[in-house]
């Protein structure tokens, strides 16, 4: 059995219908032949894309955060690493560059103080 509703037009919107399909329709009739079987189809279309597209963007969020995390972790080893290794060898010049300068002094005053004895002994003789 069919549903139906019948809807009664007012003198407006007569007139408006007459003039733009030149009929004279005294009331609107609604009339639903299916049996409600459509809607609950209709809307389990509706849940699954919309479970679909929260599916998927979901599993796009967690790519990209998981994506950027590794990227970000990625690159802050290797700027430590990178920062590290130049901290390293920038001491180790330093301390090379003190030690050799320490020891060519010491060198240097050991040849000076063994040239002055030789000389003070030589004029002694």
């Amino acid at each position: 059995m069919a549903n139906e509703v019948r809807v009664p037009l007012t003198d407006e919107q007569k007139a408006k219908i007459k003039a733009a399909t030149g009929k004279d329709v005294p009331e609107i009739r609604v009339e639903s032949f299916s049996s409600g079987k459509l809607a609950p189809k209709a809307s389990a279309k509706l849940a699954a894309r919309q479970t679909a597209k929260l599916a998927a963007r979901s599993s796009a969020k967690l790519a990209a955060r998981s994506s950027a995390k590794l990227a970000a972790r990625q690159t802050a080893k290797l700027a430590a690493r990178s920062s590290a290794k130049l901290a390293a060898r920038q001491t180790a010049k330093l301390a090379a560059r003190q030690t050799a300068k320490l020891a060519a002094r010491s060198s240097a005053k050991m040849a000076t103080r063994a040239s002055s004895r030789a000389t003070a002994r030589s004029q002694e003789v």
